[in-house]
């Protein structure tokens, strides 16, 4: 929940500082388009937050897949070992998830499925 937070404080700060900025150049004696000198970079601003944010959603979503792959896949003996790992090293411990154990399990059903086809 705090990352969501932090995530949309960042969006809220250009955004916030945007519209101060238009609402001064209102005040001040109108407003016709991007007059002010320091407007040409607010849309940049405005992109890093949207940004950040997918890609913490992606982040998570990946860390979501690998701890429910992780927990319908692995073998009993390490099933928990590799669900301890997931949770509590979060997006390290589910990268080392994907090359250890999912990357060589697709393999192999890539190789199964090459070699049913050749018969």
């Amino acid at each position: 929940m705090k990352k969501i937070i932090a995530s949309l404080s960042l969006f809220a700060l250009p955004v916030l500082a945007s519209a101060q900025g238009y609402m001064m150049n209102y005040y001040r004696g109108g407003y016709n388009g991007f007059q002010s000198n320091t407007s040409w970079f607010v849309f940049p601003l405005l992109l890093i937050p949207l940004i950040w944010i997918c890609f913490c959603i992606f982040v998570f979503v990946f860390w979501l897949v690998m701890l429910i792959d992780a927990i319908k896949n692995s073998p009993e003996k390490i099933k928990l070992i590799w669900v301890i790992v997931i949770i509590f090293t979060q997006i390290i411990g589910a990268l080392i998830y994907y090359f250890v154990e999912k990357m060589p399990r697709n393999k192999a059903k890539i190789e199964k499925v090459k070699k049913e086809e050749n018969k």
